[in-house]
């Protein structure tokens, strides 16, 4: 299967596709071709390597949903609390302000802890135990590579990334 990048009007990129999408975009005139593949989606038709819409901008930034995986990226696989660098398995989340009283899962109230640190926590407030956090939590810069990890990003993308 190939990918397409697609970039907004002002050539930032907005998210990678499949060949058959992208196809259908250029095909319907709602984007245009920067480059190709060598390989035909249809007779006569090379698949789009990079694609522009014509009108799309983004207005937003990239955002990662705040689970588990995301949370221990962000903290970079080290409990808040010990400073200690642990595997992905022996990391705990928790919640700076516990649920049970009034804390959500949201970016600024959710830590990587080990699970050490998060018996000793428990179901109390900060201010209870002897616990520091090492650094106030925040909903993390994401950029367009972090966003496509997983997905392996093509050398003939970079000047657009």
């Amino acid at each position: 299967m190939l990918y397409t990048l697609k970039l907004d009007a002002a050539y930032k990129p907005l998210d990678v596709i499949d060949c058959f999408k992208s196809t259908s975009m250029v095909l319907s005139g709602r984007a245009k071709v920067l480059e190709s593949y060598t390989e035909e989606i249809y007779p006569g038709i090379k698949t789009p390597s990079v694609i522009v819409v014509n009108n799309y901008i983004r207005k937003h930034s990239f955002l990662k949903n705040c689970n588990r995986v995301n949370v221990v990226w962000r903290d970079n696989n080290t409990c808040q609390y010990c400073g200690k660098v642990f595997l992905f398995k022996d990391l705990t989340l928790d919640h700076v302000i516990p649920k049970s009283k009034g804390g959500f899962r949201t970016w600024e109230n959710i830590v990587t802890s080990c699970k050490k640190c998060n018996g000793i926590k428990g179901n109390h407030d900060l201010s209870q135990t002897n616990l520091k956090l090492i650094k106030q939590p925040k909903i993390p810069f994401v950029n367009f590579i972090d966003l496509n990890h997983p997905c392996e990003l093509l050398q003939s993308w970079n000047q657009y990334i």
